[in-house]
């Protein structure tokens, strides 16, 4: 049996690589395909070369054949991933999306106002299932995992039992205004405002601030006005989150996911989305005890605050399985192929 993964992205690209390894592992008997548009940030093109197969979806079809499977993210504004839905409709291939972000927004499966669904979605957390739920995806085409991501990432993770003085705040970059334009909703902030209202923030309690770039914007040079003695900036591929994070005392961004990795370090994690009424995944942040911070004046205080360690039970009663996700992904595509 042949399985195709398309893959794309950051997240997305991360957690289908993990998923499409863990099959290779444990059924030895799948033809499993890994194709990509090429547009995959956290990947290196040694890699890209040596096992995807790089596809022009905007003009050619997968090739999906009858008893096919096809595994994809769901990446804003979701083009190539409705394609590769009706081509595994046509053909009676059946197509499963795996959606990484905790909280994610169910509304990337609407176009013109239509629902556009896989056979299945795979979900990491409660707050996921819900949102999607609310949007009309009947909820026989859900399936619970866990996040693989999480799962893989919180191996590596030393959970720090004190707090110390802070002396480095970590700025957990996202592209923020590319965000706001695929989503066609503008949140009202943008991300070199945001590093600025840091190194402010960072003089008056003298601290210095560390910015990761996201991996999208490994080329860009918009932070780099900024640096100084008091603000480094770095790529993602200069180390891993996990060892970005642990040099950092606070940890700060948008809507990161590493937020809750940094969380669950035990580092103190500050959502901030200046002036913005309704922040984007407030619910996972509320949900694992995360403050949002609206308004800049707010923000010195926030960081100098100290707070107490997470309790790894709020993180592990929102995900789905935890520490079995691989599991259960397995489990899933065992009963929708054997």
């Amino acid at each position: 049996m042949k399985i195709y993964f398309y893959i794309t992205g950051n997240l997305a690209a991360e957690t289908l690589m993990l998923a499409s390894d863990t099959l290779r592992k444990e059924r030895a008997d799948l033809d499993v395909y890994l194709m990509t548009d090429g547009v995959l940030p956290t990947v290196s093109d040694d890699h890209i070369l040596s096992t995807l197969l790089t596809h022009d979806f905007d003009n050619k079809k997968m090739g999906l054949s009858r008893g096919d499977l096809v595994i994809t993210g769901m990446m804003w504004p979701g083009n190539t991933e409705r394609k590769i839905f009706n081509e595994a409709q046509q053909v009676g291939a059946l197509s499963i999306v795996i959606l990484p972000d905790i909280a994610g927004d169910a509304q990337k499966f609407f176009y013109n106002d239509r629902l556009y669904l896989p056979n299945y979605i795979c979900v990491s957390d409660k707050l996921t299932y819900n949102n999607l739920q609310g949007i009309g995806v009947p909820t026989n085409i859900i399936i619970s995992i866990g996040s693989l991501y999480l799962d893989n990432l919180f191996k590596s993770c030393i959970l720090v039992n004190e707090n110390k003085k802070s002396l480095c705040i970590g700025y957990l970059s996202v592209p923020n205004r590319n965000d706001f334009i695929n989503w066609g909703h503008d949140y009202g902030f943008n991300e070199v405002e945001i590093a600025e209202d840091l190194i402010e923030v960072g003089v008056q309690l003298g601290m210095n601030l560390l910015i990761r770039k996201h991996p999208k914007e490994l080329h860009s040079k918009k932070y780099d006005f900024l640096q100084s003695e008091q603000c480094i900036v770095s790529s993602h591929d200069m180390a891993s989150i996990i060892d970005f994070i642990e040099k950092c005392d606070v940890v700060v961004s948008t809507y990161s996911t590493s937020l809750i990795v940094a969380k669950r370090m035990g580092r103190k994690a500050i959502c901030y989305q200046p002036y913005c009424k309704h922040p984007f995944r407030a619910d996972i942040y509320e949900n694992i005890g995360i403050p949002i911070v609206k308004y800049p004046e707010l923000l010195c205080d926030a960081i100098s605050e100290s707070g107490p360690i997470l309790l790894d039970n709020k993180i592990s009663d929102l995900l789905y399985n935890s520490n079995n996700s691989n599991d259960m992904f397995v489990d899933f595509i065992n009963g929708v192929t054997l």
